[in-house]
């Protein structure tokens, strides 16, 4: 079998024309496109759920530790249980000050069980604009001798109070409080500030709220506060020494 070659002049080379190249080339685009739409889709919504999972255990472990200092809370003679609401001024607020067993030990060498000085307060966080963070302050309180009345007082361990960052990315920090009958407290403050005559009567009515609900609110886009996109958190915790009331002996 013979083969003849092909002249130039004769034959005609195949190949795409410039209209065919550039409708492949659009629909090549078309469809990177919309690959990358679907992928950022799906970016998206793995990250929001990544952060929700982030803050829902940054609330988990926060509710935890106030359920836990909450419910071993005790009322003293010489200590107060006081729950303020937070002001918004951007200062450090103390919302909520009271004495409990659930101390935590941190270093044994120099630090020991016992009845502490519990204290939760927000502050601004300077480095993210319309963030709060949530401190967490626990200073051990030891018995001492009041050498004028030579009665026991509990003194806090150490002048300065050291807070740890309990959680952060927060819009809001919100706790409530209610007596035995269920009435709802925006405060609660056992501080007695009275007459002498009044005095003793008034120590008498001192009590803790029967419970205690905390409701934590956190920014979703935390660079982005203008969307308003949040999610709270809530939590009720009751008081063994607050429900049970013992009434002062009728003479």
């Amino acid at each position: 079998m013979n083969f003849s070659a092909c002249k130039s002049s004769t034959c005609k080379e195949s190949g795409f024309t410039l209209l065919e190249i550039m409708l492949a080339v659009f629909i090549l685009g078309l469809v990177v496109s919309m690959i990358t739409v679907s992928l950022s889709a799906s970016i998206n919504a793995i990250d929001g759920t990544l952060q929700q999972g982030q803050l829902a255990y940054q609330a988990q472990v926060a509710m935890e530790r106030i359920s836990e200092d909450l419910s071993s809370a005790i009322l003293t003679s010489d200590r107060e249980f006081i729950g303020e609401q937070e002001d918004n001024s951007g200062e450090q607020t103390v919302l909520l000050s009271f004495s409990s067993l659930a101390h935590l030990v941190f270093d044994p060498e120099k630090d020991s069980p016992g009845m502490g000085r519990i204290g939760y307060a927000v502050q601004a966080d300077q480095n993210h604009e319309g963030d709060l963070l949530l401190l967490r302050s626990d200073v051990l309180q030891r018995p001492e001798k009041d050498s004028a009345t030579g009665s026991m007082t509990g003194s806090e361990a150490g002048s300065e109070v050291e807070a740890y960052i309990l959680a952060n990315q927060l819009r809001s920090v919100t706790f409530t409080y209610y007596d035995d009958e269920g009435e709802e407290q925006e405060s609660w403050d056992t501080t007695v500030d009275k007459g002498d005559e009044e005095a003793e009567e008034a120590k008498a009515e001192r009590r803790l709220p029967a419970a205690v609900t905390c409701r934590l609110e956190f920014w979703l886009d935390q660079d982005d506060h203008e969307e308003e996109r949040t999610l709270s958190f809530q939590t009720t915790v009751l008081l063994p020494t607050g429900l049970i009331q013992i009434e002062p002996e009728q003479e």
